[in-house]
């Protein structure tokens, strides 16, 4: 059932607007009045769908609720924090990220912004999450950012009508991010996405970093316990470290000693020199 004070509320806006122009006017103003009404359900159901997809609902779910497919809800209702794609595959974000994004979108809105940046990532990451612990114990604050940004990139305009959709920058890190996890994670989180916003030279996340002296190495200090990324590669790079001459691992040599692309155990350099001992007595009895 209509709600009758609503609908005369929205008259009388119109007629506001319209003031003592003719009815062609105030079919203007109802049109842009119309719209304005459209937004806010779009924003209504945008928040309430994020709410679902945070926690854990799929879009065949939602899709029924709205009585289309999932394909369309998706087309229609996907924010900047799932419509990501890298290397073929939707990406799949901890819940504590997709908060931090949407904190992303929201600062971007309040910036009056066309699109979400890096630097507008950088303010969502410290929501909550492994991140915001890193940046806090960096001394990052939230308004230092905000601050920082208004002297890289201008003030704030005023406040957009909806979030904007993200930058192409932004959604290059976050792909960054999910290559980055791919094969050691279930799920791209907070502190990945804060490694990829602080090694990324040149982006807006970068130079505000840069204008509050937050080095590189401050960050991946920062996230050195907690990146398991990184404890993978340092496994893989453990594997590696085999004698080339003969194949054992570290593990059975102790030891080895590394040269350009290869290792050598204690026994093979035994081994060389015995070897080449072997062959100058050769040389010279020849």
């Amino acid at each position: 059932m209509r709600d009758e004070t609503r609908f005369e509320d929205l008259v009388a806006t119109v007629r506001s607007r319209a003031g003592d122009g003719d009815p062609v006017t105030r079919l203007d103003a109802a049109i842009a009045v119309s719209r304005e009404v459209e937004t806010l359900a779009d924003e209504l159901l945008d928040h309430f769908i994020r709410e679902c997809r945070a926690a854990g609902s799929s879009w065949t779910v939602i899709g029924d609720r709205l009585g289309v497919s999932k394909q369309a809800a998706r087309a229609r209702f996907a924010d900047s924090a799932e419509v990501l794609v890298a290397d073929g595959a939707a990406l799949e974000l901890a819940p504590r990220l997709v908060a931090c994004l949407d904190q992303a979108g929201e600062e971007a809105r309040a910036d009056g912004s066309t699109e979400v940046g890096t630097h507008h990532l950088l303010v969502g990451l410290m929501k909550e999450g492994v991140a915001a612990a890193a940046l806090e114990r960096l001394h990052v604050h939230v308004d230092a950012l905000r601050v920082a940004a208004a002297n890289l990139f201008g003030e704030p305009g005023p406040t957009g009508p909806r979030v904007p959709p993200m930058s192409d920058e932004a959604r290059r890190a976050l792909q960054a991010a999910q290559r980055i996890v791919c094969r050691t994670d279930s799920f791209v989180r907070t502190e990945h996405v804060l490694f990829v916003l602080a090694t990324d030279p040149g982006s807006r996340a970068r130079r505000v970093l840069n204008e509050l002296g937050v080095s590189v190495g401050d960050v991946k200090r920062e996230l050195g316990l907690s990146a398991p990324w990184r404890a993978g590669k340092r496994r893989r790079r453990d594997r590696e470290a085999a004698c080339s001459f003969c194949r054992r691992p570290r593990s059975v040599t102790g030891p080895v000693v590394a040269g350009p692309g290869v290792h050598i155990c204690a026994r093979c350099v035994d081994s060389a020199r015995d070897a080449l001992t072997s062959q100058a007595g050769v040389e010279r009895s020849a």
